[in-house]
């Protein structure tokens, strides 16, 4: 009678959800990726940002490139305080190149989509470098700590093997934490809309779209960085 019919009609309108949350989850984590939202398209001159920011990056390529021809090429520039800034130079070189062409690229073609396996990458690259910038960082400023207060001791304590531990220290230790967050961040299911707010895949927009709990880890993510 009604009942059964009603009964059925339950019963087939919850697979019938089940079903379309099961492929929505399929397509937002395997099947088409994500799209980002960037910061062109709303703005009110997209045309002049798109121009600006491309002066900007062909200026921050030319500054960081000359700066590493300089510091490689002449020998006088070959002591701590330039080797450290020269891979500075190359950390700020790569990590603009993550992110600003790819921006760049879609807005010129009107696709703003990322694999799922493009925005891993793309996290991930751009947490290594800016991780070790910040540890470059701190190891730069325990340079002139030494060179200020320890002046006689300064080529002991800052002796070329030493040089090349802090900057390998800085990119391994940054390239773990970075997987690390990476492989932790992509494992959440994303069943929401697929539309990232923002110019890269990072953390805290790529979390909005999962359909989990990730309060706790969202201030972990803040609390060790």
């Amino acid at each position: 009678g009604p009942r059964l019919q009603t009964f059925t009609e339950n019963v087939f309108g919850s697979r019938q959800l089940k079903k379309q949350y099961r492929m929505e989850y399929w397509n937002s984590t395997l099947g088409s990726g994500f799209i980002l939202m960037g910061i062109l398209k709303d703005s009110g001159s997209p045309e002049l940002l798109c121009v600006i920011i491309t002066v900007l990056y062909m200026l921050a390529l030319t500054s960081n490139g000359l700066l590493l021809l300089v510091i490689t090429v002449d020998s006088r520039l070959h002591v701590p305080m330039y080797f450290l800034l020269g891979q500075l130079s190359l950390m700020d070189l790569l990590f603009t190149s993550v992110v600003t062409p790819k921006a760049l690229m879609d807005f010129l073609r009107s696709e703003n989509t990322i694999s799922f396996a493009g925005c891993a990458l793309q996290m991930f690259l751009a947490l290594m470098l800016g991780g070790a910038e910040d540890l470059l960082l701190a190891f730069m400023a325990y340079d002139r700590y030494v060179a200020i207060c320890h002046p006689l001791n300064y080529m002991v304590f800052m002796r070329p093997r030493v040089c090349w531990l802090m900057v390998a220290t800085a990119w391994i230790l940054a390239s773990l934490s970075a997987i690390v967050y990476t492989m932790y961040t992509m494992q959440y299911p994303f069943c929401k809309a697929r539309n990232i707010r923002h110019l890269l895949c990072e953390i805290p927009p790529l979390l909005k779209l999962a359909c989990a709990d990730t309060s706790r880890y969202e201030l972990l993510v803040y609390v060790t960085g």
